[in-house]
């Protein structure tokens, strides 16, 4: 939503529900910052592991190999 829309919208608030609206889009704007943390977080992860198979850093096993180590 454009920010002048967002600015009309808000004006159409009641001097009484401002500070509730006020403290709800505070809270939806830290939510969505948040989630852009954790999206850098896991791209940057993605960017780490395909990087790996490129170079060929990783370790292959079958699900055998694996209930095998698992087991011990």
């Amino acid at each position: 939503m454009p920010y002048a829309v967002l600015e009309q919208k808000l004006r159409m608030v009641s001097e009484r529900d401002f500070d509730f609206v006020s403290r709800f889009l505070d809270m939806v704007l830290a939510n969505s910052r948040e989630r852009e943390k954790q999206n850098e977080a896991y791209s940057t992860m993605l960017d780490k592991s395909f990087e790996q198979l490129a170079t060929g850093d990783v370790v292959v096993k079958s699900m055998d190999e694996l209930r095998a180590m698992e087991q011990g």
